[in-house]
């Protein structure tokens, strides 16, 4: 149950967020995808890399703030202690961006943070075992705006995400490659 809660607020959050930010004067919403390469640091999963792909949507608090929700998911097969294993993690993430904005406008870079949840299951034989855990993350990218109106825009980032489920810490460090919008007031 606490899992689809989970879900649904985070869904809300990301569906929600650009609808509003379409009303607010001056400030803007933010939808996109984005595929991530990871290297993942865990013994319990069995993969030593995953392809991640997820979504992202937030609203633009002011010019250099601004608040997204995140979801990703990757399905990964691999070995643990010589059994194979299909792994699959779900990232459900909010997180915290300050956007930079130097002269040239096309260029925005930002840092971010966040926190959330990492659901992970790993399904050997017949047996699945999962858990979960809080998960942080810290990164940095920049989005590149292209086109007349400038409100579509290449974004790419590296993230590092920590978590601890299976009492295993783990660290995935990520670089994402997507496509976002703009929404709202530009």
């Amino acid at each position: 149950m606490k899992r689809i809660l989970c879900f649904a607020a985070l869904a809300a959050l990301v569906l929600g967020a650009p609808a509003f930010a379409g009303n607010a004067p001056g400030n803007t919403g933010e939808i996109g995808f984005g595929v991530s390469q990871t290297s993942v640091s865990s013994d319990s999963t069995g993969v030593d890399s995953a392809q991640f792909f997820g979504v992202r949507g937030g609203y633009q608090i002011k010019k250099e703030f601004e608040v997204e929700g995140q979801i990703a998911s990757s399905s990964e097969s691999g070995s643990i202690s010589g059994t194979g294993v299909d792994t699959t993690m779900r990232l459900f993430m909010v997180n915290g961006l300050y956007n930079f904005h130097p002269r040239n406008k096309e260029f925005v870079p930002y840092v971010m943070a966040g926190i959330g949840r990492a659901d992970i299951s790993v399904d050997s034989s017949g047996s699945s075992v999962s858990d979960n855990a809080t998960a942080y993350q810290i990164g940095a990218g920049t989005r590149i705006f292209f086109g007349r109106s400038k409100t579509m825009a290449f974004r790419t980032d590296l993230s590092l995400l920590h978590e601890a489920a299976f009492n295993d810490g783990s660290t995935f460090t990520n670089i994402t490659a997507g496509i976002t919008w703009k929404l709202g007031n530009h």
